[in-house]
């Protein structure tokens, strides 16, 4: 028994290609490269699948960056009220000493 033929990523894409965008069967596209037909729509499925992934993928970037922004704006938020606290409180702690030294 002899071995099987292993199609590269690029062969596989461009039998794909072919069917998708060709407008041929499976049938006499597998028949044309030797490939079982049900091989080419396992391939099919595949590229589907993987296509959708790369869909979700870049959701999930955008709201991630979304995200990254509300978390640096929120940072910059808190270290302002954290300047405006010390201010008073320096303010405070003057008036302090400013009433108990005319006593």
């Amino acid at each position: 028994m002899g071995r099987r033929k292993r199609y590269t990523a690029e062969e596989k894409m461009s039998i794909l290609r072919e069917i998708l965008e060709g407008g041929k069967s499976i049938s006499q596209t597998a028949e044309k490269y030797g490939v079982h037909p049900n091989n080419v729509m396992n391939w099919r499925k595949q590229l589907i699948e993987g296509g959708i992934q790369t869909f979700q993928i870049k959701r999930i970037d955008i709201s991630s960056r979304a995200e990254e922004r509300k978390v640096a704006s929120l940072e910059s938020k808190i270290k302002q009220k954290d300047e405006v606290i010390a201010d008073l409180a320096e303010e405070l702690l003057a008036l302090k000493k400013k009433k108990s030294g005319l006593l």
